[in-house]
């Protein structure tokens, strides 16, 4: 229940106090994720503001990705990313799974050994139609599917073949093979849909993804692997640490 008093006793502007309240209700769970907001009318006679005012509130949430609106259906509370990434850090998304306290898992697991299309050769720096392998799986947290993942690693690296892995590919590599991934160049790209990708994360034509494409070195500056990850947005959100120069 909205405590009338304290907002209209509150010095600041009323869309202001209004807004800080609808974001503390976010995020303490009175309004969940998926909640559909009571009408205009009834907010702003809870509040005891008018709609222009509880529109500006409204706006400014918007913003802040807190509520989606849909057209003719109503207002509601967004997902909340659960699993969260500095992009500057390096790691497997097992690790940045298990970080939040979940349980990384693999489902539709294939491995192919195909030729290097022309991407795939620039991107690993080796000649086109070169053997490579082509690692598909999902990734899950708490058995929920959160990222579709395609990896490519050069057949020659891999002397003695590549087998079936556990969660985390940059251990593999590590373990059994001795490569230790230094650092990786990186693209973030938003798109509307990907008819493998879409599918196999249980989404539909109008639910965006979020692309990290990577091409992963060793320390001695060989392209080790190339990766596609295609995320749920509403499960993973990226941060980056900025510095003043």
């Amino acid at each position: 229940m909205i405590d009338l008093g304290l907002i209209q006793s509150d010095r600041r502007p009323l869309y202001e106090v209004a807004l800080k309240k609808m974001e503390e209700m976010i995020r303490s769970g009175d309004w969940p994720p998926g909640y559909r907001l009571p009408s205009e009318a009834k907010l702003s006679e809870e509040f005891g503001i008018s709609r222009m005012t509880l529109r500006e509130a409204m706006r400014v949430l918007e913003e802040e990705n807190l509520i989606v609106k849909q057209q003719g259906v109503g207002t509601f509370v967004k997902s909340r990313p659960v699993i969260k990434s500095g992009i500057e850090e390096l790691y497997s998304v097992t690790k940045a799974i298990e970080r939040e306290g979940m349980t990384a898992g693999t489902t539709d697991f294939s491995i192919n050994v195909l030729p290097a299309n022309e991407e795939e050769a620039k991107r690993l720096n080796i000649e086109k139609d070169s053997e490579i392998y082509r690692v598909d799986r999902v990734r899950t947290a708490n058995g929920e599917p959160v990222v579709y993942c395609i990896d490519r690693i050069p057949v020659s690296i891999l002397s003695d073949g590549l087998d079936s892995f556990p969660e985390s590919l940059f251990g593999y590599l590590e373990k059994n093979f001795n490569i230790r991934i230094a650092y990786a160049i990186s693209d973030i790209i938003p798109i509307s849909y990907h008819p493998v990708a879409s599918k196999k994360l249980g989404l539909g034509k109008n639910h965006a993804l979020l692309l990290l494409e990577q091409v992963h070195y060793d320390q001695n500056n060989r392209a080790i692997l190339y990766s596609s990850n295609f995320f749920k947005p509403d499960k993973f959100r990226f941060y980056v640490v900025r510095k003043r120069v």
